[in-house]
């Protein structure tokens, strides 16, 4: 797995303050991505355990508490599938109270077998392509009105879709 940066403090991308892993590297090359310097395979940096245990040793680096956001680039496509998995059982090993978010253009109906071994680690996971034409830089962790914010522990506990409830965030 290749990334694109780690940011400490990161209010974007999750409820409170997030650690975000950045992938390096999209399939999707979405029109009107914010975020066009992830697309290519070979940019950024190779994935290492030093950056891992820098995640795990400074997710609560100055006794702020933060979750950990993954996005990118794309966490779940081939390239990064398996290290995004490393990264997020290991955090849970060592956090389990503590939030994962995923953000990908893939949809959970599409899901391979390995993408769907994030449902096991992941808490809110956002599906779904950027679409220009469906833009809405109000919407709560999208940035189109197609993107669904799922509920994963639910979903897996009513064994079907169950979106994530904003008013109870």
């Amino acid at each position: 797995m290749r990334i694109n940066r780690i940011k400490d403090n990161d209010i974007a991308n999750g409820f409170g303050i997030t650690m975000s892993l950045w992938t390096q590297g999209c399939p999707h090359h979405c029109k009107g991505c914010f975020n066009k310097e992830t697309w290519n395979f070979t940019d950024g940096e190779e994935f290492t355990e030093e950056n891992l245990n820098y995640i795990i040793d400074n997710i609560d680096k100055h006794n702020v508490k933060r979750d950990l956001s993954i996005l990118g680039g794309e966490p779940l496509c081939d390239e990064n599938i398996e290290g995004v998995l490393q990264v997020c059982q290991t955090f849970k090993e060592k956090y389990p109270q503590k939030k994962i978010y995923i953000w990908t253009g893939y949809t959970v109906e599409n899901f391979n077998e390995l993408q769907k071994e994030i449902f096991k680690y992941a808490d809110i996971l956002v599906d779904g392509k950027f679409e220009e034409d469906k833009k809405n830089i109000t919407l709560t962790l999208r940035g189109s009105s197609n993107q669904r914010i799922i509920d994963v522990k639910e979903t897996f506990k009513e064994n079907k879709l169950v979106l994530f409830d904003l008013k109870n965030k």
